[in-house]
């Protein structure tokens, strides 16, 4: 490193220390600082020193007065500063001083104050006492006109005093005794007033009801003794005490017990009253009884002479007003009491009927000219007398018709039923006794075992199942040996067949006979045809013909109506409403029958046969009304048909119910050869037994023939579908127990005897329970061998009856395992 010059050190440190810069040449900056450099720097620093020194003092000679003035001027600052304080302790001095004062000036306020108050009190409290004293004078004078009986000047000053009593309460006194004395007094004051106004009235409207035969109601304008006491006076009185509508209520009850009574309510002798102004007091009207005739114009007419009398004696403000009350009552009356009840029932009275219209709008124009209320309440029921009239023709069948279903239901009548078809002479429907009623009840279904579906009940007429034809001896074993040889036993005798008049009836749906059918474009020869006629007796209680004919003077009443001499009848309009009155007839029938039914052993089954009755008549009553009729009665037969249908389903249900249940006894049939299972089992299939005859005798009396053994045949069919099941669930039958079940099917096979007409006729049991061939088949399988099982089913019918799986089931029970069953199975199995 190279020396570098002290002088050029001295400066390169001083600008350092001035400004904080770093020399720019790196030799300075680097330059090491030895003992030597140290002496000419520090008197380099001493010299700059001075030359600062020297100008700072330069500087203070230059701003010497500036600084002086400063210090004068802060000297100034200082002395305000003092005199402020000063003034400040002052100001504080003249607050305290104030108030002072206001505190002085503050009391003396609440002195002059409490004078003033003292003042004012007293004032008030003067004033008070000359009004307490005016009030108290005001009591004494309205004692004075009460006593007097000016009620006029007594109500006034009564108001005036209320009034004054009013101001006194708002001054202050209501708390103090003195005012509550004072109420007391002028309260007391107004019951006297109030009093002698009841009196007043009382003396002037005196209703005396039932002297005897005649009652009176006296109605003055004014006392005989004490002119002055006026009716006009006693109501004015009454409305400014409040008491309007509380006289109106007792006018309108006087003239309800004394006058409206009487004259709508029947004597003793039946004759009804008649108003009069009274002969001997013209201020009285009187009600007597009249023994003439009374009709509505006489009613009416008595109507007049009440309203005219009261109108005569009323102020006209007060009538209007009081009318409010009493007329409703007066019309509402007239309407329970007369005009309801002089509704006619028969068409024959109308004439009569139009006459009373005509005389309420008399009536209601009478009133009109009174200007009292209840016009328009008389003419709503002038123009509401066809629905009244429909209404009571309504509510008069309706009774009736609940009426007829309890009372009608205990009797028993004996309806024959005809219905003739055109047949072929070669059909068997004309030539055996198996043809039928086919359409009745062929919309029942039965329910099959297991399921919840129903199959429809085989017609009385339906042919037997076709199947293969019978040997000899499985002929004999079926009881059909009688089929070919005696066919006349159920012929035309058994069934009542004959030669019917009713030839045009169209014949039932099922007995219809297909269409012959062409073959090569030939058609066969038509059979030559005959006609047959079914009568069948079942029994009807007496409600089906009351209610029809009930229901046909409905109808003819209404045809009635719709005629030219009844255009101009004021009931006209109500022709069309009642052709609704038979839908609510039956409706009601249909309501009540279960109820009217229901302590009847066979309730369902009499519900059925007049539901079914009531409906063909209708339907047959219907058909021959002319087209131009409005008569509609196709909702209310298929009402009444599903009315029927569902009451005589209740029945076979319930039926059903009580023979599953004492099947159920049976427990299943296990181990029938077992004790109790035995016991228990030839007990279920007796009480079965039993019930069916004791159904049989109970039903015999009341259904047709066919529906009869329609019926028992859906309760067998129940009863041998569930054995016939519980018996194919059996998955091991012992030979023992084979041979029980036999006897016990057997015992069931006895209800056959059911469906027979007489001894030696034709055993109908399998027309009319489709599954009785399949039960006679399960007996047979069950004491068979598997060859005879086998040969039924490759040469006889048991196919026809069984599913393949079933009979397989049946073997797998009654037989043990072995080389002939599994053959016998598979051949089943294969169809064979």
């Amino acid at each position: 490193m190279t020396d570098v010059d002290n002088t050029a050190l001295a400066p390169a440190i001083l600008t350092h220390l001035q400004s904080g810069a770093y020399p720019s040449s790196p030799s300075l900056s680097s330059a090491p600082l030895t003992s030597d450099t140290l002496p000419s720097i520090i008197s380099s620093l001493r010299t700059e020193q001075e030359t600062l020194k020297t100008s700072i003092r330069q500087l203070s000679r230059n701003a010497a007065p500036d600084i002086d003035t400063w210090i004068t001027r802060a000297r100034d600052l200082q002395a305000d500063i003092l005199r402020s304080r000063e003034t400040a302790r002052e100001i504080v001095r003249e607050a305290e001083r104030l108030k002072e004062l206001r505190e002085g000036a503050e009391e003396r306020g609440r002195k002059v104050r409490l004078l003033e108050a003292e003042v004012g009190f007293s004032e008030r409290l003067g004033e008070g006492l000359r009004g307490f004293g005016k009030v108290n004078q005001g009591v004494g004078v309205v004692r004075e006109h009460v006593l007097a009986g000016r009620l006029t000047d007594a109500v006034e000053g009564l108001e005036t005093v209320e009034a004054g009593v009013e101001d006194l309460g708002n001054t202050g006194f209501e708390g103090t005794r003195a005012f509550g004395v004072l109420q007391e007094r002028v309260r007391a004051a107004r019951e006297d007033l109030v009093e002698r106004v009841s009196e007043n009235w009382g003396q002037l409207v005196v209703a005396e009801p039932g002297e005897g035969d005649k009652s009176r109601l006296t109605v003055r304008k004014q006392l005989g003794n004490q002119p002055d006491i006026k009716l006009e006076g006693v109501l004015d009185a009454a409305e400014r005490l409040g008491l309007a509508e509380q006289y109106a209520k007792r006018l309108t009850t006087n003239i309800d017990r004394t006058m409206l009574r009487p004259l709508l309510s029947k004597g003793r002798y039946g004759e009804s009253g008649k108003i009069t102004v009274s002969s001997t007091t013209p201020d009285a009207l009187e009600c007597t009884p009249d023994s003439q005739v009374i009709d509505t114009a006489s009613i009416l007419g008595s109507m007049k002479a009440l309203l005219s009398h009261l109108r005569s004696r009323l102020p006209h403000q007060s009538g209007i007003q009081h009318s409010a009350t009493f007329m409703p009552m007066l019309i509402s009356r007239l309407e329970e009491h007369w005009l309801e009840p002089s509704v006619p029932l028969d068409m024959s009275r109308t004439d009569e009927f139009e006459v009373t219209l005509t005389e309420l709008l008399s009536f209601a124009d009478f009133i009109d000219s009174l200007q009292w209320y209840g016009v328009d309440q008389v003419r709503q029921w002038v123009e509401g007398a066809p629905r009244a009239w429909l209404t009571k023709r309504r509510e008069t069948l309706l009774g009736d018709v609940r009426n007829l279903v309890f009372s009608g239901s205990q009797e028993r009548k004996i309806v024959e039923r005809v219905e003739t078809e055109m047949v072929g002479k070669d059909d068997a429907f004309a030539t055996s006794g198996n043809g039928g009623d086919d359409d009745w009840d062929s919309a029942w279904e039965e329910p099959s075992e297991g399921s919840s579906e129903r199959t429809d009940v085989a017609p009385a007429s339906a042919a037997a199942p076709s199947r293969a034809p019978i040997e000899d001896d499985e002929a004999s074993a079926w009881d059909t040996d009688d089929l070919d040889d005696k066919p006349d036993e159920t012929g035309e005798e058994a069934w009542g067949w004959g030669d019917g008049d009713d030839a045009n009836k169209p014949p039932s749906p099922i007995a219809t006979r297909a269409a012959p059918v062409q073959t090569n474009g030939i058609a066969p020869a038509q059979p030559q045809q005959r006609e047959v006629t079914l009568r069948e007796s079942y029994t009807t209680t007496a409600v089906p013909s009351a209610l029809l004919s009930q229901i046909q003077v409905v109808i003819k009443d209404a045809q009635t109506l719709f005629g030219p001499e009844y255009a101009e009848s004021p009931i006209a309009p109500a022709a069309q409403g009642l052709y609704t009155l038979p839908t609510l007839a039956l409706a009601i029938y249909r309501a009540t029958a279960p109820t009217a039914y229901a302590k009847i052993p066979v309730g369902n089954m009499l519900i059925y046969n007049d539901a079914t009755c009531l409906s063909a008549s209708l339907l047959a009553w219907q058909v021959n009304t002319p087209r131009s009729s409005r008569l509609r009665l196709e909702a209310d037969t298929n009402a009444l048909e599903t009315f029927a249908k569902r009451a005589y389903t209740a029945e076979l249900d319930a039926q059903r119910t009580i023979l599953r249940d004492l099947l159920d006894g049976a427990q299943g049939f296990a181990d029938c050869t077992v004790q109790p299972n035995k016991a228990e089992c030839e007990s279920a299939v007796q009480q079965v037994v039993d019930r069916m005859h004791e159904v049989h005798a109970l039903w015999k009396p009341i259904l047709a023939p066919s529906a009869l053994l329609q019926s028992l045949g859906s309760l067998l069919s129940s009863i041998i579908g569930k054995i016939t099941l519980e018996v194919e669930e059996l998955a091991d039958i012992a030979e023992a127990d084979s041979k029980q079940l036999r006897l016990l099917c057997d015992r069931i096979s006895s209800l056959k005897s059911l469906f027979v007409a007489s001894e030696g006729a034709t055993d109908m049991t399998f027309i009319y329970c489709p599954p009785w061939l399949k039960f006679q088949y399960l007996g047979e399988i069950l004491e068979s061998s598997l060859a005879d099982i086998r040969y039924m089913w490759s040469e006889g019918e048991l196919s026809l009856e069984f599913e393949g799986e079933e009979v397989v089931e049946l073997i797998e029970a009654l037989f043990a395992e072995s080389d002939l069953r599994r053959r016998a199975i598979g051949e089943i199995r294969r169809g064979r």
